[in-house]
């Protein structure tokens, strides 16, 4: 990352589920789980590379802190970029960069106080 670049949102470590709708630009057997997260976007590991620019539609499940029951929340990402690991495990050998294109008002508030939680 430049110097001159800096990240919009602060990003929090969380080891979260991640559920991506089926889509053109998806792999039928794509796994993701966040690394770190905040309410712009997130970097996950996967399974599988994606390419730039490609969207999608997630489903975070949000499950500890202080909530008694997981919650979840619905996004759309767009993926900035997509780099191999190649000392990770094969079902973690991808980082995927994700901007968050579209979230709900209710959905950002939910991620929002999770990770303040956190």
């Amino acid at each position: 990352m430049a110097d001159v670049e800096k990240r919009e949102y602060h990003r929090f470590l969380a080891l979260l589920e991640v559920r991506v709708l089926p889509g053109d630009q998806v792999p039928a057997d794509l796994k993701l789980v966040t690394i770190d997260i905040g309410t712009g976007g997130a970097r996950c590991a996967s399974n599988r590379p994606l390419e730039a620019d490609a969207l999608l539609k997630l489903t975070l499940t949000l499950i500890g802190g202080d909530l008694r029951q997981p919650a979840t929340v619905d996004v759309e990402a767009k993926v900035l970029r997509s780099t191999v690991r190649a000392q990770a495990i094969e079902s973690r050998r991808y980082e995927i960069a994700l901007e968050f294109t579209h979230v709900e008002a209710e959905d950002r508030k939910r991620l929002q106080g999770y990770l303040n939680n956190l």
